[in-house]
């Protein structure tokens, strides 16, 4: 029974200011989704352009616009002070990186990915060569055989670099295909995780674009909101009148005097009835108006009837026309 009653009572109605507290925490926590969501982007971006000199990995440009963006807009969420002001600055970052992020999604997701055939790598046909430790790759060339699908030849390559002579064209020295060879990585195994983390990066960059969207609606609703944050003290003086103020009269009140006939108004004690003796009963006695003792002598009336009035002026007339 008690957890009916429960159940059937209303649930209370949340103020503007829980309203409002509510909205900008669930903005924050998007925003700071968002920012994780670009951090990301960026370490992954920046790891995998080190790993290879054969690969420009641009993914990491969206990430820094976007998270440049998500910071400004939680330091608008978080601060009074310039809050319009910082969430039109995020705005304006996060609309540039969305156009980033869709720019990144197609240089590294159809560029790249779609030109990459790992189909050698994974049959274990490429080939690494180093040269030892005692050699930088990007001062020494080689030149070693490569056995091709259809004929041999010679290439040169740099040291640490894994090659696939399947996808070399020997004929026109490699001109028409420039991704049969991989530069600066460790092993052949290395560049299947870097076609994966290219994957992983294009997928983030989708993922910032359509949150980036997201964000940058919620930010545009939240830049003009005013703080509605009131404390319990100043609600309770808000909605709470003055004692002094509680005999307040509608404005279309007859100007009539009470039974004393001291005051133009109605007696305070139709709408609030003070205590005797408090502070609101003597004021309410010193600021009412008084009337003087002496009543205003009437005035006599200078207009008459108007049909007296023409009666006289006809006779005037004829007591003219008799002289005349």
């Amino acid at each position: 029974m008690q957890e009916a009653t429960e159940r059937d009572k209303p649930k209370p109605i949340p103020s503007r200011a829980d309203l409002m507290k509510t909205r900008r925490k669930r903005a924050l926590w998007l925003v700071v989704g968002m920012l994780c969501l670009a951090l990301l982007t960026v370490a992954l971006g920046i790891y995998t352009s080190t790993r290879t000199e054969s690969l420009s990995v641009t993914g990491y440009i969206s990430g820094v616009i976007l998270a440049i963006g998500s910071f400004l807009g939680v330091l608008g969420l978080c601060l009074e002070e310039n809050r319009k002001a910082l969430l039109v600055a995020a705005i304006v970052f996060l609309s540039f990186g969305i156009v980033a992020s869709s720019f990144c999604v197609v240089v590294d997701g159809v560029f790249i990915l779609l030109s990459l055939d790992i189909r050698p790598l994974r049959a274990g046909r490429c080939q690494y060569y180093t040269s030892g430790n005692g050699y930088i790759y990007e001062n020494y060339y080689a030149s070693v055989p490569c056995q091709g699908l259809v004929e041999s030849c010679t290439m040169k390559v740099r040291s640490g670099t894994c090659y696939c002579c399947d996808l070399y064209d020997c004929a026109n020295g490699g001109y028409l295909d420039n991704r049969y060879e991989f530069v600066g990585v460790r092993s052949c195994q290395e560049v299947l995780s870097l076609y994966t983390l290219i994957w992983v990066i294009t997928l983030l960059n989708l993922a910032s674009f359509i949150l980036g969207i997201l964000t940058t609606a919620v930010l545009g609703s939240m830049k003009d909101m005013k703080s509605c944050a009131v404390s319990p003290g100043e609600s309770s003086q808000l909605h709470t009148p003055h004692p002094r103020h509680r005999a307040v009269l509608s404005p279309t009140a007859p100007l009539l005097p009470d039974a004393a006939g001291r005051s133009l108004y109605p007696s305070a004690s139709l709408y609030f009835t003070p205590a005797a003796g408090t502070e609101a009963a003597q004021n309410s006695l010193m600021d009412t108006p008084r009337f003087s003792s002496h009543p205003l002598p009437l005035l006599r009336p200078t207009t008459c009837c108007p049909a007296k009035r023409r009666a006289s002026l006809s006779e005037e007339q004829a007591a003219l026309s008799l002289l005349g």
